[in-house]
């Protein structure tokens, strides 16, 4: 009753403000205009925008868009700044540097795509995307497309899109050093340069960042009736360190055409705590990454802007649980070394032809990938060598009607997918003391084709007030890793079939400026959405704690999103939102009917509130995620009763920064009230921890 009361307000308000808004509108109709002739084009969102981004004045999806200026001089990681955004969760399992999972309106990681300077990062072995692998001193800007994807990005999946924006190049020479301390052993240096002399620039980024993740928790040790032998103790094996370094290179050939070669190398170290935070644990899963990119840009031929690149990317990550101490392996004889490379080469090309009634766009996407695992222990077990090769192509066309208030946006993506799966292992075990009982399966190709149509409608109420509708049916193959996987404590299944799903959303969103004494600006988005996915893929946890990925049939999530924003009193600014949702398991098996998808949380707030004057930032911050269950039958999960706190999570973080050019300082204090929940059961998160950042700008 309480949701159906929140949904039905939420909407009266709705009504309330587009009915004044329209009122308005009629009065301003009533009036004699005299309208020049309106001329379309790709306006440009800011100075960085380039052919191939999307267009954010025109698209009706939902979007967030972060700015670099919002994170800037914070001991953060992506993880954390996108989970402030609506309609966005993040599941760590642990404090900062940690295994970071994200889902938008209740999708799974492995359903959400995320690109780097449009090249996808979700590859064919793990399909999700782990967030703390992606270094926060690179980005320029996130982009977060929920629900129904752009045109512009040559894949798409069920939850939608996040799309990050390296620094790009920028008039003259400019600079910074940057370098923090934190609790917990965190430090971090970075430096960034951009010059651009001439037709020529290049900008250049490197970064530390690192953390002895050694957070006080306190371990009832398996007994949690038993409070006699609880003790606090520091986290073991919890530590990391990454490295990441950013080179880019631009040419002008002309104002109309240019050439980009970028590079970006990450590395990190990360050591893996074990069950029951056991002090002789040593296993690690090590991860080295490099992109590759080479971009042409021609724009004004004709009425056409075009976008082509090519890209080679590779990935490289070492698990080593030599130990024999956490997950699958735990047990005499069950040690693991594994080495997985996934090498992936691609190229895509976008055009967009631009008329004083329409803009079409033309994408093609190809993209080759090799999964090679090997055995370090063990190097004559068959290897498990997999292929997979993807082409796309998409058209979408945006008609302007009414002038120009009233947009359609119809869209369709085909796609051919070639897997080579050429001698893939299988468990074969039930015991699990003994899960690495594998045996050999025949290797087989695959061809598969599959359409993916979309619709999107967007009519202009009032200047600054936007009515938005969409709708589209997406597919995602299974990767290798849910497939096949063999670490920690997951199992892979191949028999699993591609998810199947449709979105859709409907809603508002009012961006008006306001010019008198008491407000300046304010934005509210309001959405109601809905996915329906067949044959999806989910974690089933068996009695033991040992996952396995498994096709649970049909699920059904329906919800709300609302974002407000307000600029009052000159120097103040209110940030707030809110995510309402129901992830129901649709499938026929009697004990899962009904109950909630394990994962998500079911109802997320953020509220912010903060004061700028004479370079000064105050801020105050709220974080509430509840109603998440762990396993699928929504029973009490093996790991809820193992560390003490809360699977709801509620922070509160403060902060002030001091800008006196060239100089910004800045202080954090996060979950000042010392919260203890854990996103993933039996990895509580830290409590309460301070940070202090400086850094030069030239």
């Amino acid at each position: 009753m309480a949701r159906i009361f929140r949904e039905r307000l939420l909407w009266m308000l709705a009504i309330q403000v587009l009915l004044s808004t329209v009122d308005g509108f009629a009065e301003e109709k009533q009036k004699v205009h005299v309208m020049e002739d309106v001329v379309v084009t790709a306006s440009k969102i800011d100075d960085t925008y380039q052919t191939g981004d999307v267009n954010l004045e025109e698209t009706p999806s939902f979007y967030s868009r972060i700015k670099r200026e919002n994170f800037e001089g914070k001991m953060e990681d992506i993880a954390e700044v996108l989970e402030k955004e609506v309609g966005i969760q993040v599941r760590k399992t642990g404090g900062l540097g940690s295994f970071s999972a994200i889902s938008l309106r209740g999708s799974t990681s492995e359903q959400v795509m995320v690109y780097m300077d449009g090249v996808l990062l979700n590859d064919s072995n793990y399909g999700g995307i782990d967030l703390s692998n992606i270094s926060l001193s690179d980005v320029e800007s996130i982009e977060v497309f929920r629900g129904v994807t752009p045109l512009n990005f040559g894949k798409a999946s069920i939850g939608g899109v996040v799309n990050i924006t390296t620094l790009r190049s920028k008039e003259t020479l400019n600079g910074s050093i940057r370098a923090g301390v934190g609790s917990f052993g965190t430090r971090q240096v970075s430096a960034f340069l951009n010059q651009k002399p001439g037709k020529w620039d290049y900008v250049l980024s490197g970064d530390y960042l690192g953390s002895k993740n050694n957070y006080w928790i306190l371990n009832p040790k398996q007994t949690p009736y038993n409070p006699y032998d609880d003790r606090w103790e520091q986290m073991n094996n919890n530590g990391f360190e990454q490295t990441a370094f950013l080179a880019k290179f631009g040419y002008d050939f002309s104002k109309d055409s240019r050439f980009d070669f970028s590079n970006q190398f990450f590395n990190k170290d990360q050591a893996l705590p074990g069950w029951q935070n056991l002090e002789s644990t040593a296993t690690t899963f090590n991860t080295r990454r490099n992109v590759t990119i080479l971009k042409f840009t021609v724009d004004n031929v004709g009425s056409c802007n075009m976008n082509t690149y090519f890209d080679y990317s590779w990935k490289e990550e070492e698990y080593d649980d030599r130990s024999s101490t956490l997950g699958l392996s735990i047990g005499e004889g069950g040690r693991q070394h594994n080495l997985y490379v996934t090498n992936s080469l691609g190229g895509h090309y976008f055009l967009e032809h631009i008329s004083d009634w329409n803009i079409l766009s033309v994408m093609a996407d190809a993209r080759f990938e090799t999964y090679s695992p090997e055995d370090l222990l063990y190097p004559d077990r068959t290897q498990r060598n997999s292929t997979r090769g993807t082409f796309t192509v998409g058209l979408q066309d945006t008609l302007l009607l009414l002038d120009q208030r009233l947009s359609f946006i119809p869209g369709v993506r085909y796609y051919h997918i070639r897997n080579e799966l050429l001698s893939p292992t299988r468990s074969i075990s039930n015991d699990p003391g003994n899960p690495l009982e594998t045996e050999l399966l025949p290797a087989k190709t695959e061809h598969k084709n599959y359409v993916s149509p979309q619709m999107g409608v967007k009519y202009r109420v009032a200047d600054g007030v936007v009515l938005k509708s969409n709708i589209a049916r997406y597919t995602r193959e299974p990767a290798f890793y849910e497939l096949f996987g063999d670490r920690g404590w997951m199992t892979g299944n191949p028999g699993l079939n591609a998810e199947e799903g449709v979105n859709f959303d409907v809603g508002f969103s009012i961006n008006r400026q306001v010019n008198n004494a008491f407000f300046q600006r304010v934005s509210w988005d309001a959405a109601y959405f809905r996915s329906h996915v067949e044959d999806m893929i989910t974690v089933v946890f068996n009695a033991q704690g040992f996952g396995r990925y498994a096709n649970i049939g049909k699920a059904e999530i329906k919800g709300i999103e609302t974002d407000f924003r307000i600029d009052f009193l000159t120097f103040f600014r209110l940030i707030a939102n809110a995510t309402w949702q129901d992830p129901i398991n649709m499938s026929d098996t009697v004990d899962q009917k009904g109950k909630i998808l394990p994962g998500r949380y079911t109802e997320a707030y953020f509220g912010r509130i903060e004061a700028r004057a004479a370079g000064v930032k105050l801020y105050l911050e709220y974080v509430k995620e509840i109603g998440m269950k762990y396993a699928a039958s929504n029973l009490t999960a093996p790991g809820d009763q193992l560390w003490t706190g809360s699977r709801d999570k509620k922070e509160t973080n403060i902060g002030v920064s001091w800008l006196w050019e060239p100089f910004l300082v800045t202080f954090e204090a996060k979950n000042i009230r010392n919260s203890r929940y854990q996103s993933f059961w039996g990895y509580p998160q830290p409590g309460r921890s301070f940070y202090l950042t400086g850094k030069y700008n030239f």
